[in-house]
């Protein structure tokens, strides 16, 4: 092997166009150590085993910084630029190591493959935004977008203007000044997409409103931008052959628009539903991407304009959106972007903001603290103006000044152009941490979105009229909940004196798209990919409708959103319905053989966060096909569908009470209520217990007057403790098809549960429920939780869809 050179590489500065521009000189042989270590050589000194040390290091600081600051509800991006930058401050320290680890020729690398990845990223981000959102935008939430940019930016130019008559100010530092308010008055739809379902706020009232107004904003400060970087460099050189790059720019988007888009969809509509897209499917895209990139470079226009454009062709959501977002996210946000926040990094220098610069840096400040002060008061008063309330208003305007991954890297771009001097893009990064991490730690700890429903008006089933419609939301996550369902509402006898409306809710999760979606489902055309299975679900209720005509009205909503949020999609249509029961499948499903053939833990978190702050009463139904199978109440005509109610008492029993009653009157349904009572029950009766016996008492009285000469017996048993209880359930079993319960049972009621469980595996249904949906027991179950006391909410007359 040749004698490896004592230097690999030497830099030094050469005449430029404005100023001295740095050049690097490095042997072409220095890419891969190619075995040299064998013999000495420090293999950091070759450009591809320092690339990937860098990267490593960068990774475990990153994701180290990340995991120091989780209490404090920081994103994974702003822990990276954080980390980022502590780590390249210890570095700079040492002369020594920061030439070993980040050499000038290192950081050429570096830097190439940071935009790369982040080119990767920001296609990834066009792919999950969802275009339709711009039909939907209201034209208050252009106007607000609109002031959100403009106003701040417009302030901050009046109070530039005067300064050369108030204050000495080096030219270089005064030209910065206007880039400074415009960076500092944009906002990125992807920054606000991403503290909205960092905080699972994503498919919130508050969330849609700054979707949609952040995606106008983006709009705004990107033309303005545009105009800045062209028009305005063709103003101050006197040389128009910038603007002819708008015109190239144009044609570029119209191509991407009519020519490459109608081509993307054209392939996904070829997939098959239900599977993946192709290999070369996948790598065409993954081209077209590269060479976007290459035509904005032709452009004038930074390569992630173009990837971002690609990505805003191909349709969100599966499968061809999703299958995009799977292959390409993880490699470009977990690994190369922090090499991007590690490169903006290198460029902040808090050193710069003393000494002579020390005013510059004042002034600077101030123009950044104007600007977020306008915006965010502009954003204010406007939501208040169209009547959102003052807390969410309060809420929307912090929202509308957070920053992201595409505010760095614009920061970096202009840095890196010269356009701002370096204090003052330090002073961006700073505020931009300061202002993003404050509002998302202060919206985690004070804005509650189920604050919305509180208020006075209960809508339980026990607190409505007999002969009022039974509202009832029910919702469904796959097809194999439609048979269960739709027998239960058969069951609960639907009929022209007690007529039901039914609200169905196709929940679907979010994937490869960045905003969640409520819509009816007329406007399903917006989810492509959920087209079949609306629709199938849409026909089998219809059917329902059309078998009990003039006594059922079924309404169908579609929603798509993290698992963790889509309670909230939930409760908005429950409220806005005045649902008084939500009927919700539980997370497990039995097989043919009585066994559990599949567990869902993202509908278990739904269901217990709808257990948690429910509006209304909800029912989880444990089905193990009698309701919905063979013996369902649909296919009788002369047996007899058996339902069993055990209750002990409290206010979850007597709303499953309220419900049996409605059942008890249907011709092929036979009701047994069995009454528990505690041995010794008037023994240490407290006033409570008393109150809520007598609650008891009146609510079995009732139904008796109401299912009289109904098939109906209730049955009175006396027991000592949870074990004769269990023993009771177990006679009960032969020949029941459904089993109903309440959730939580009075006080003493509870005494007849001594003994179960203390720590059941599913505590959302309850010691009972649990016991019940265990495999000793053979039957369906449907576990009945009241509306709480506490959380009497909404007002229905308030409360507008789709606003």
């Amino acid at each position: 092997m040749s004698r490896l050179p004592a230097i690999v590489s030497s830099e030094g500065y050469v005449p430029g166009v404005n100023e001295p521009e740095q050049m690097i000189c490095q042997y072409l042989h220095m890419t891969g150590s190619m075995g040299c270590s064998w013999f000495g050589c420090d293999v950091s000194t070759f450009s591809l085993p320092l690339l990937m040390l860098q990267l490593s290091m960068i990774f475990i600081v990153s994701h180290t910084t990340f995991f120091l600051l989780k209490p404090l509800r920081q994103s994974i991006l702003s822990c990276q630029l954080i980390g980022c930058i502590v780590f390249i401050w210890f570095v700079r320290l040492d002369n020594r190591l920061l030439n070993k680890l980040f050499p000038e020729s290192g950081k050429l690398v570096l830097d190439t493959v940071a935009s790369f990845g982040f080119m990767l990223h920001v296609f990834v981000v066009g792919v999950q935004i969802d275009t339709n959102i711009l039909k939907s935008v209201h034209r208050h939430m252009v106007l607000i977008g609109c002031m959100s940019f403009f106003l701040p930016y417009a302030v901050c130019i009046l109070c530039i203007v005067p300064l050369p008559n108030l204050i000495e100010l080096d030219e270089l530092s005064l030209h910065t000044l206007p880039f400074v308010a415009a960076l500092t008055s944009m906002t990125t739809f992807p920054a606000v997409t991403s503290t909205l379902s960092d905080l699972n706020l994503l498919n919130s009232d508050l969330g849609r409103l700054s979707c949609s107004t952040a995606l106008v904003t983006d709009s705004c400060s990107y033309v303005t931008t545009l105009a800045l970087t062209t028009i305005g460099v063709a103003l101050e050189r006197s040389e128009w052959k910038a603007l002819t790059n708008i015109f190239y720019i144009i044609c570029f988007l119209f191509t991407i628009c009519f020519i490459v888009r109608p081509f993307i969809l054209w392939m996904a509509k070829r997939i098959p539903e239900g599977q993946q897209i192709k290999e070369s499917q996948f790598v065409m895209v993954l081209v077209a991407v590269l060479l976007c990139g290459f035509l904005s470079e032709c452009l004038g226009q930074n390569a992630s304009f173009g990837g971002f454009t690609m990505g805003i062709c191909v349709p969100d959501g599966p499968p061809f959106g999703s299958a995009m977002v799977n292959r390409v996210d993880w490699m470009a946000t977990s690994i190369l972007v922090p090499a991007k926040f590690a490169i903006c990094a290198f460029k902040v220098n808090l050193r710069s903001l003393g000494g002579d610069n020390a005013l510059a840096s004042a002034i600077t400040e101030v123009v950044i603290t104007i600007a977020y002060l306008v915006k965010f008061m502009s954003n204010f008063l406007l939501a208040m103006y169209f009547n959102v309330s003052s807390q969410d208003a309060f809420h929307f305007a912090m929202i509308m000044c957070t920053k992201g991954i595409i505010d760095v890297a614009a920061f970096s771009l202009i840095r890196s152009n010269r356009v701002v001097t370096e204090q003052g893009y330090s002073l961006l990064i700073l505020n931009m941490l300061l202002v993003t991490g404050s509002t998302r730690f202060l919206l985690w700890h004070f804005y509650d979105p189920s604050a919305r429903y509180q208020s006075y008006k209960r809508t339980s089933i026990l607190d409505s009229e007999p002969d009022d419609y039974l509202r009832m939301v029910v919702c469904i996550h796959n097809e194999d909940n439609v048979p269960s369902i739709i027998n239960l509402l058969q069951a609960s006898n639907p009929s022209r004196h007690q007529p039901i409306e039914v609200i169905t809710m196709n929940l679907l999760q979010l994937e490869g798209r960045a905003s969640a979606i409520l819509v009816p489902s007329s406007e399903v055309k917006k989810i492509p990919s959920a087209q079949t299975r609306v629709f199938q679900v849409g026909n089998a209720f219809n059917y329902f409708r059309q078998r009990n005509r003039n006594s059922v009205v079924v309404e169908h909503f579609v929603s798509m959103a993290p698992y963790r949020t889509m309670h909230e999609d939930i409760f908005t249509i429950s409220i806005n319905k005045c649902a008084n029961i939500i009927i919700v499948p539980f997370h497990k499903c039995w097989g043919i053989d009585g066994t559990i053939d599949a567990t869902f833990p993202g509908i278990r978190s739904v269901n217990l966060k709808l257990m948690e702050k429910t509006p209304c009463s909800i029912g989880i139904l444990v089905d193990r096909g009698q309701i919905g199978g063979p013996k369902s109440v649909l296919t009788r005509r002369t047996e007899v569908f058996h339902i069993t109610q055990l209750f002990l008492g409290g206010e979850d029993d007597r709303e499953a009470l309220a419900l049996s009653c409605r059942m008890a009157q249907h011709p092929y349904v036979s009701l047994l209520v069995v009454v528990l009572r505690p041995a010794n029950a008037d023994v240490d009766q407290t006033p409570d217990m008393l109150h809520e016996k007598k609650l008891d008492n009146e609510m079995i009285d009732r139904f008796r007057m109401e299912c009289k000469g109904r098939d109906i017996f209730i049955q009175q048993e006396v027991v000592d403790d949870g074990v004769q209880t269990v023993h009771l359930l177990r006679a009960m079993e032969e020949g029941c098809d459904l089993f109903i319960v309440g959730r939580a049972h009075s006080l003493s009621g509870s005494k007849l549960t001594h003994g179960l469980s203390e720590r059941p595996q599913c505590p959302e249904l309850g010691r009972i429920g649990d016991l019940l949906a265990s495999s000793e027991f053979q039957f369906s179950v449907l576990v009945v939780q009241t509306q709480p006391l506490e959380r009497i909410d909404y007002d229905c007359e308030q409360i507008v869809f789709g606003k």
